[in-house]
């Protein structure tokens, strides 16, 4: 399944060897399960089902190679051109999954003013013609605002309901990659700090170290990946628990926080002079979900989804790598 370039909600499909000559309104069910055989020939009938470019009847027969378009509705109102306007880097999609490298500042779903405007609107809208009455698309794990990376979303009941078991489980891996402040002195060990609400600040999202009561426990494991002269370190991280800004706070807890993370100790962000004489700004937490490896709900077999690096932090690192050198950051308010 793909994405026409020039309509973005519209899906593509080939008809494989294994479905050839198959009536073209049950080739539409077959790729689409939530989709009744009425509904598919509804389709049809409106000229939204197009096979090799051209509009035919239900009972056409498909051949193997055939490229099949379902042109999807394009529905109205200022909420939907948010939807629309919003990318997707979609990286693996079946019959129950989809996954996307999200891209960094995207707010995963809807909260506060952004109501239209997160990554779960413009995969509803991807779907709308092609959800069960009363359906929905579901998100499987989260990533902050701006995190970069794997996000998994799930596409029926069923299927959100395994992957949920699944998560609380432990039983998928992530793993991050991470530029921090300063040389982390091992190549590899663990972070095992209790995480709580910090009861100092009224910012209710902000985590701190809390031992006793009110920490739970939180462990993470790291592998240094390459230090910089300039005083940085990429990192992998494999999250063992799943708290939030665990990562982040973890990294800031042993002294070295995220470049640019301003909660959590990274600074407001990170200024570099470039050593073909430019000049260049990370303005967002380096922090990107590389990979996510679980078990499909389907049939338990195991998928292992990567995310390439954002292009903010692919250009960060290729800055440090050529020789950039930091310059002092001015005290403007950080959003992070």
């Amino acid at each position: 399944m793909a994405i026409d370039p020039a309509k973005p909600f519209d899906l593509k499909f080939t008809v494989q060897p294994a479905q050839d000559r198959n009536r073209l309104d049950l080739f539409v069910k077959a790729m689409l399960p939530s989709m009744s055989r009425a509904r598919a020939q509804l389709r049809i009938s409106e000229g939204r089902v197009e096979v090799n470019g051209a509009a035919r009847p239900a009972n056409w027969r498909v051949m193997a190679g055939d490229l099949v378009l379902l042109r999807c509705r394009e529905p109205d109102g200022g909420a939907v051109e948010a939807a629309k306007s919003i990318p997707l880097d979609i990286i693996y999609e079946d019959d129950d999954l989809v996954a996307v490298n999200k891209q960094p500042g995207l707010i995963v779903h809807p909260v506060g003013k952004h109501r239209h405007d997160t990554l779960l609107n413009a995969l509803y809208w991807r779907y709308r013609d092609v959800l069960p009455e009363g359906g929905s698309v579901n998100l499987a794990n989260r990533l902050d605002q701006y995190t970069s990376g794997v996000i998994l979303a799930v596409k029926n009941a069923r299927t959100k309901r395994i992957v949920q078991e699944d998560f609380e489980d432990r039983a998928p891996q992530k793993t991050y990659l991470a530029v921090c402040r300063g040389i982390i002195a091992d190549d590899a060990g663990e972070i095992d700090l209790p995480i709580g609400r910090d009861p100092a600040e009224r910012d209710h999202c902000r985590m701190a170290i809390r031992r006793g009561a009110d920490g739970k426990p939180s462990r993470t494991l790291y592998r240094v990946e390459e230090r910089f002269a300039q005083g940085f370190t990429l990192v992998r991280l494999k999250p063992v628990t799943g708290r939030q800004h665990q990562l982040r706070l973890h990294l800031s807890a042993i002294g070295h926080p995220l470049v640019a993370d301003s909660r959590y100790g990274g600074g407001n962000r990170l200024d570099l002079a470039l050593a073909d004489g430019g000049a260049m700004r990370q303005g967002r937490y380096a922090l990107h979900a590389a990979e996510l490896v679980f078990p499909h709900p389907a049939d338990r077999r195991e998928i292992r989804l990567a995310a390439p690096l954002a292009a903010d932090l692919a250009a960060l690192l290729k800055a440090l790598r050529d020789g950039a050198r930091p310059v002092p950051e001015s005290a403007g308010k950080s959003a992070f």
